[in-house]
Parts: C-alpha cells; structure tokens; sequence
C-alpha cells in the first residue's frame, strides 16, 4: 500500500458555526480508525493540515473536507507518496491559535507570519508544522494513535 501525504490550506467560513474541539475530536475518531496521521494548524481564520496514510483514505478525507461547509476556498497545496509518516504517532496534532512562539516558528520560514498558501513553498509549511509539533508538544491537543 502506498503512503500519501497531502498539504492543504483553506479560509474558515465565518458563516458555519464551528468548534475547534469538537473538530478535533471527530478528526481522532475517524483518523484512528482508518490509520491516517497528521497534523493541524488553525488561526482563528484559516487551516493549513497535512494528513498521512493510505492513498484512497487520504483521497476520501480530502473530498469529505473539499465539501465541508466549515471550509471555504480550499487550496491542494501538495499531494504525494512519501516514504514514512511526519506525524507517525498522531492521528491528529492540533496547534490553534498565533501566539508569540508560534510567531517565532512562522519567522525561521518566512518573512511574515501572515502566510500566503499561493506563493510558499509546501516543504517550507511542513517545517513550520513539524517544529510546531515538537516544540510546542505539551501544548498541542495530541491524541497517539
């Protein structure tokens, strides 16, 4: 079977009621059970997520997502078969918010931390991502798979 890591970033349609936690919960839930790992990050306004596991799992997510009302204007920022899992033990890391340490983390990247999908480069989000897993792990809402 093959291992796929998709990258996608998309705006919070503030017309959806949404609650972080509860989204987050069912993301656990359902990642678990269909062996999908990865890792969230939410502002407030906008997702960016990287979601790892088998190709059609990933592939049925990512249309679940693409069709959630919550999410508006949805970018495919990557979509490849990867040799090992980023966030092997997570079905879901969530990082909310941009506080200062965040920020600091968003600086190493790029030259702002307000972040334009269109014009950055994905393995530049993933780092991003990852330190924000490893350096702010006693925050982040984990689950282990």
């Amino acid at each position: 079977m093959n291992l796929t890591r998709l990258v996608y970033y998309s705006q919070r349609n503030p017309s959806e009621s949404m609650d972080a936690q509860d989204l987050i919960a069912t993301c656990e839930r359902n990642n678990m059970r269909l062996n999908l790992t990865g890792m969230l990050h939410y502002n407030g306004d906008h997702f960016l997520q990287v979601i790892e596991g088998g190709r059609v799992e990933v592939s049925a997510l990512y249309h679940r997502i693409a069709r959630d009302p919550r999410h508006s204007n949805i970018i495919l920022l990557s979509c490849t078969d990867v040799r090992e899992r980023m966030f092997p033990n997570w079905s879901m890391g969530m990082h909310q918010g941009m506080d200062e340490r965040a920020r600091t983390i968003y600086l190493r990247y790029f030259s702002t931390d307000d972040v334009n999908p269109e014009t950055v480069n994905v393995e530049s989000l993933l780092d991003v991502l990852q330190d924000l897993s490893v350096e702010m792990a006693p925050r982040l809402r984990v689950s282990n798979a």
